[in-house]
């Protein structure tokens, strides 16, 4: 696929994503686990097409991208701690 893919999956993701209403499902107690299960199987066929058009240059974007979420997501979960922390003095 064209250098673009990466641009055009995000573009993708983050529009059905948000299409999706993954805060809603939080509030009715879903687990993050079963809404991205949710997610995928609602949108299997365009995400296994995507999938098709990805090259190795665009997949080692997608890995240094989920990488770097990976780690925003520690880094939120060690700032959640801290005021948790904060309640407790």
């Amino acid at each position: 696929m064209k250098d673009n893919s990466t641009e055009i999956w995000f573009k993708w993701f983050y529009k059905n994503w948000e299409k999706f209403s993954p805060g809603k499902l939080i509030e009715n107690g879903l687990f993050p686990s079963q809404i991205a299960e949710r997610f995928v199987n609602e949108n299997q066929e365009n995400l296994i097409e995507l999938a098709n058009k990805f090259d190795n240059k665009n997949e080692d974007a997608l890995e240094e991208f989920m990488k770097l979420s990976e780690s925003e997501l520690h880094v939120t979960k060690y700032f959640l701690k801290l005021v948790q922390l904060r309640k407790i003095k």
